[in-house]
């Protein structure tokens, strides 16, 4: 049952979320060795953020103002990022654009701390069920596979997205505002669920 690494990776990115977004958009280049770079990233990102959840669970759990913390940073972030990505320019040079989008991106994949209370509520669940042991080398056997799920579902976006993105004829600017207002709806939500909490 520790596939079930796989399937988690892979749901995980299933919903049209910044990451995916910026796979789609930086396809739309026809840059396919450094979108496959972002793409490994984003994966190793996944794995670092699925592993140390699930290796520092019960800590991260005694310690609530680390979590209060982190997801106080993360609204900070997606805001600042939305901004950005809604006030740039998209200028005619694609190699800028493209530039943009991977430091956006890459900075997207290091600074999700949304991560960590996803794989706190499913670490806490895989544990409870036996599916991952308190071993390193099951908490690393479980990330690796979810790393790969989450290579699996960026692929299908960046195959997939790239031939939506040609059928609407959607261009950068509207890629950019999609993506800010999605990073600005998910500091608003983040923000709304910390206050009510």
């Amino acid at each position: 049952m520790i596939f079930i690494g796989f399937i988690l990776g892979f749901i995980g990115y299933l919903p049209v979320g910044n990451i995916n977004l910026t796979v789609v958009q930086l396809s739309v280049n026809d840059k396919h060795q450094r979108v496959w770079l972002f793409i490994l990233f984003a994966a190793l990102m996944e794995f670092l953020y699925c592993f140390f959840s699930l290796y520092g669970l019960e800590q991260l759990m005694r310690e609530e103002s680390l979590i209060t913390i982190l997801n106080w940073a993360g609204v900070v972030i997606f805001l600042a990022l939305g901004l950005f990505s809604i006030l740039h320019k998209v200028h005619s040079d694609s190699e800028q654009q493209f530039s943009s989008g991977i430091k956006r991106g890459v900075l997207i994949a290091i600074f999700n701390p949304l991560q960590i209370p996803f794989w706190l509520v499913w670490g806490i669940y895989v544990m409870d069920k036996g599916w991952v042991k308190k071993e390193i080398f099951s908490m690393v056997v479980f990330s690796l596979l979810c790393s790969l799920g989450t290579i699996a579902i960026l692929w299908l976006y960046s195959f997939a997205g790239k031939k939506l993105v040609a059928r609407l004829n959607l261009n950068a600017l509207f890629l950019n505002r999609m993506i800010g207002g999605l990073l600005i709806l998910l500091a608003v939500l983040q923000t709304a669920k910390l206050l009510l909490h």
